[in-house]
């Protein structure tokens, strides 16, 4: 996955329009919050972004499709300007996710670089590997000396809808997928997999600065789905608790 991810963000706001010197892209209002749109041909991949891949129904729901036109594919990214930090983020997620391509990423993560620094990541995909398991949860770290930290899992969901979250805390990164059957909070029983990583040194092993948002659709390497077909998934709903406001009698995300 390292060398999938390898000069991912160079050129992340490749192809986006310039006027009077000022960089222009397409912006979407989505769970109350301000993303800007991804557009032309840059990293990861690289692929071919479309602002017309992206967009906020009438539901309040983001969509994002992977899409095919006049011979190219075409994917899509939302990410934020503004950073964000120590809390809680979670996903409420639509979509055949156990059918994606070998060749499709679902990614929901922070990334502040550089490459291989500073990143935190829940995504789907198998890197090319039909039989490889679907689900990822990885940390970059904070200090160049020190590798990723990653753990896979199978991603068996008993319908289309998940809960995708993470608790970055200075000193652990707490991970959980569930199925998604509308509550606020999912039961236990609903665990598609969860994941800790607290290691001792974590000053350098988790990142501890502040960093941007990002969603996206995208091909591994650029390449086309190998079963040749679009696909779309929704972002229902996305959360954000600042650490500092998570109530000390709610149920902890760390198990």
């Amino acid at each position: 996955m390292l060398i999938e991810k390898k000069y991912r963000w160079l050129g992340l706001f490749a192809g986006l329009c310039c006027s009077a010197g000022n960089v222009v892209a397409k912006t979407l209002t989505f769970a109350g919050e301000q993303w800007e749109v991804k557009n032309g041909i840059a990293a990861p991949g690289p692929n071919n972004w479309s602002e017309d891949n992206a967009w906020v129904d009438e539901l309040g729901q983001l969509h994002l499709k992977i899409s095919y036109l006049n011979g190219t594919w075409y994917s899509a990214e939302v990410y934020q300007l503004t950073n964000k930090g120590f809390g809680n983020y979670e996903w409420r997620v639509s979509g055949q996710l156990d059918q994606l391509d070998a060749n499709v990423v679902l990614g929901l993560f922070h990334y502040a670089g550089p490459d291989g620094q500073n990143e935190i990541d829940i995504e789907m995909s198998r890197w090319g590997d039909a039989a490889a398991p679907l689900g990822n949860f990885t940390v970059y770290p904070a200090s160049s000396t020190l590798p990723l930290n990653t753990q896979s899992f199978a991603v068996l969901p008993t319908g289309t809808d998940t809960i995708q979250r993470y608790s970055w805390r200075s000193n652990a990164v707490c991970f959980q997928m569930f199925n998604d059957n509308g509550s606020d909070e999912p039961a236990l029983s609903d665990n598609i997999a969860s994941w800790q990583f607290a290691p001792k040194n974590y000053r350098k092993a988790i990142p501890q600065i502040t960093m941007p948002l990002h969603i996206n659709l995208w091909l591994r390497q650029g390449l086309a789905p190998t079963d040749g077909q679009e696909v779309e998934v929704v972002i229902k709903r996305f959360n954000f608790t600042a650490s500092q406001n998570i109530p000390t009698d709610t149920a902890s995300w760390c198990q």
